[in-house]
């Protein structure tokens, strides 16, 4: 929440509020000055608030803002808390926490002083008859405020720029889904409606709503003392008096009751049964060699897999390019055109590490309609191309060759032409043979000027042998092949290494010159791969790589397409991930996209995954115990459930509760889970890595089965208990 949640400055000590009357003090100067004779009291509670309004306009510019905010949501707060079935004292703590994060909201967005809003936030209530707000006012605390209040304050505030009492529906449903409330309105809300909404989204969830009742011990409120005993005991979380405190005014408002606590706990916004440490935010070196990271790959053929992919963690995409009868080109039914400016639009906006394009051999097109594609690549993204390091020279642990690196940048890989040798640099002879070599140019851009030789330097020796003249060096150079290093001494300088780089020989008919100029990662045979080249691995092969290491692929890159259906004790995903396949391609089958969301939320979401056996020897045990479906269909309970485990570890599923054994870190788990209510039944999808999964009462994210070609499919918490 940003400033609003700042924990560092700090709490002011606040004027208490008596009877719901302004404090005694009044604005002078820009600051408020104590003053016992504080608005005559004769005025009536109108004529006071005019009075105290136009006191703030002569110094904070237009007081009508913030006071038509606050008119917007107070007297429909006012109202449903007066309604509910709770306690005279339940309604008091929701109040307070309601008028916490009021005030804070409004503090941080008006830019007002904290006595400045108790004022008039003190008057308004008054004028409204709130008197259930009113009575809360001794008791705020500033920087206090409830997560799900202040979400929706905040939502109501950018949604509704004009404060008004009754809003459209298009932002009313903003609003609902700013909490991942997954009602859906058509006439126009008030902020009422919007608190109904939630207090009613939240306790559908009567799992969650025993759980509260079993910390409280009944009770209708919980106090700090319970709720840390729930937080270490059940949720297993180590927490100091001082964070316990912190939570209790920043994420609760200053009070507990079954409102703020249901949605805390039953949300998957709030309440992540995975790890939100490693899935929200980037924590993995991103700055080691590209060869070392596995690569969120997928298949594009429709505009809908395109927009998945880019709001998702997708970062390598798969084309399949052809031509349609009026000339255009497409990847398969997507534009290519669209593709590209989707890129340039949109690819960037959340995640700034690389795109790659992937143009395979087995899906190979013609030379002339891959000269068209290079056109377009270069039109579109211009300079977002990103040059292959093969044209410098690059080495393996070149620090520009990382996803760091290489951030906004759309890189190619495709089959290139043949590559000659290129250093890029010129020499001329010395007044007598065996003294050396001047350097008299350096050329932009190459291996020569990557490695620092730099115009006039004197060279006396290659490899530790001494150079006789141009015509022994040259001779020298026309041994080594693309990729090769070698050093070279300056007259009184250290050795500098140089890896000799590659031009695009343009005798080569086999691919497009074009294209093969802008490609960054080049497929190739053999055994002598190169550091960006990329092999191959058939669905024949697949079996196989149970034997490889995951230092096999550390040096070059390797791409495999997995097949539609899988067969055996060991998932074809499991394999290529455990071998450290970089590319592993999942295309547009259920299972295999239900893998790769699994295996990619890990690092932030960012789509790289550091290739480390760090945690490979990290075994872990974990039971998880299914206890209802998501709020979205009224929180059904189970009746079927199925799982796969993708790698290392096996299960054990007892109907409503799955066991977890030796799984590790490469560990992905799919369940699919059927509930069914009243007569209907629905299946949801979760794809997991067991390790990350947190114990306790958690909300597990999942996603409709079979709902993930749609651009923007929903995320549903299942509720869940898991213990290691």
């Amino acid at each position: 929440m940003g400033c609003l949640n700042s924990k560092s400055v700090s709490r002011r000590q606040k004027e208490r509020l008596k009877d719901g009357k302004l404090p005694e003090s009044t604005v002078k100067n820009g600051t408020l000055k104590k003053d016992p004779k504080n608005l005559a009291a004769s005025l009536t509670n109108e004529e006071s608030l005019v009075q105290y309004n136009s006191s703030l306009t002569n110094h904070h510019g237009s007081s009508n803002c913030f006071e038509q905010f606050l008119r917007s949501v107070l007297e429909g707060a006012e109202t449903l808390f007066c309604s509910l079935p709770d306690s005279q004292a339940v309604k008091k703590v929701i109040a307070l926490t309601f008028m916490n994060s009021c005030v804070e909201v409004t503090r941080t967005k008006f830019r007002l002083k904290f006595d400045v809003i108790i004022g008039m936030v003190g008057k308004l209530t008054q004028c409204l008859n709130s008197n259930l707000l009113n009575g809360s006012l001794d008791d705020l605390e500033e920087r206090t405020m409830d997560d799900s209040f202040s979400r929706i304050l905040l939502a109501w505030y950018v949604k509704n720029p004009t404060f008004d009492k009754v809003i459209s529906p298009e932002a009313g449903q903003a609003v609902l889904d700013t909490l991942y409330i997954r009602y859906t309105t058509t006439k126009p809300v008030t902020f009422e409606d919007i608190l109904r909404f939630q207090f009613h989204w939240v306790l559908l969830n009567q799992a969650a709503l025993e759980v509260y009742y079993d910390i409280s011990k009944g009770k209708d409120l919980v106090t700090i003392k319970q709720l840390g005993h729930f937080l270490r005991e059940v949720q297993c979380v180590e927490t100091t008096d001082h964070q316990l405190m912190e939570k209790f005014k920043f994420r609760f408002g200053g009070g507990i009751h079954k409102y703020n606590f249901t949605s805390y706990n039953g949300s998957v916004l709030t309440n992540n049964a995975v790890d939100p440490a490693r899935t929200s935010d980037i924590w993995q070196d991103m700055t080691q060699s590209f060869t070392h990271y596995m690569i969120n790959c997928a298949c594009i053929k429709t505009e809908n897999d395109l927009k998945r992919f880019i709001n998702g963690s997708g970062r390598a995409l798969v084309l399949n390019i052809k031509k349609d009868d009026n000339g255009a080109i497409y990847s398969e039914h997507c534009p290519l055109q669209s593709l590209l400016d989707c890129i340039k639009k949109n690819a960037f906006t959340t995640n700034a590490y690389p795109i790659i394009l992937c143009f395979l051999p087995s899906a190979a097109f013609s030379i002339e309609l891959q000269d068209e594609v290079s056109v377009l690549l270069n039109n579109t993204l211009g300079p977002m191309l990103a040059k292959g390091p093969i044209f410098e020279g690059a080495i393996i642990n070149d620090p520009k060759f990382s996803p760091s690196a290489l951030r906004k940048k759309v890189l190619v890989m495709a089959t290139q032409c043949a590559l000659k040798p290129f250093i890029g640099f010129m020499v001329a002879d010395m007044h007598k043979d065996g003294l050396g070599v001047r350097v008299t140019h350096v050329m932009e851009g190459t291996p020569a000027t990557k490695s620092g030789l730099l115009k006039d330097d004197w060279l006396t020796h290659i490899n530790n042998m001494p150079i006789k003249n141009k015509k022994h060096l040259r001779e020298y150079l026309m041994n080594l092949k693309v990729g090769e290093d070698f050093t070279i001494k300056r007259e009184s300088l250290d050795e500098i290494k140089i890896v000799v780089g590659g031009i695009v020989d343009s005798d080569d008919t086999s691919a497009s010159l074009e294209l093969s100029a802008v490609t960054f990662f080049r497929f190739a045979s053999g055994k002598d791969y190169k550091t960006c080249d990329v092999e191959m691995i058939g669905v024949d092969k697949i079996p196989s790589l149970q034997h490889k290491t995951r230092d096999v692929f550390l040096d070059h890159f390797a791409f495999v397409s997995l097949p539609k259906a899988s067969s055996g004790a060991f998932t074809p995903e499991g394999l290529c991930s455990n071998a450290g396949i970089q590319f592993i391609s999942v295309g547009n089958a259920e299972a295999s996209i239900a893998w790769s969301i699994g295996r990619f939320t890990d690092n932030g979401q960012c789509g790289y995954l550091l290739k480390t056996d760090a945690d490979a020897n990290t075994t872990t045990d974990l039971t998880m115990k299914i206890i209802c479906g998501p709020r979205s269909v009224n929180c059904p309970a189970l009746s079927e459930m199925s799982v796969v485990v993708h790698g290392n570890g096996s299960v054990r599923n007892a109907g409503k509760q799955l066991t977890f054994t030796a799984t590790n870190v490469r560990t992905i788990v799919v369940v699919k889970m059927l509930f069914a209510k009243d007569g209907v039944e629905r299946s949801f999808t979760s794809s997991f890595c067991p390790l990350l999964i947190r114990p306790g009462y958690r909300a597990l994210p999942s996603f409709t089965t079979g709902d993930k070609s749609h651009p923007q499919s929903q995320v549903h918490g299942i509720y869940v208990f898991s213990k290691r």
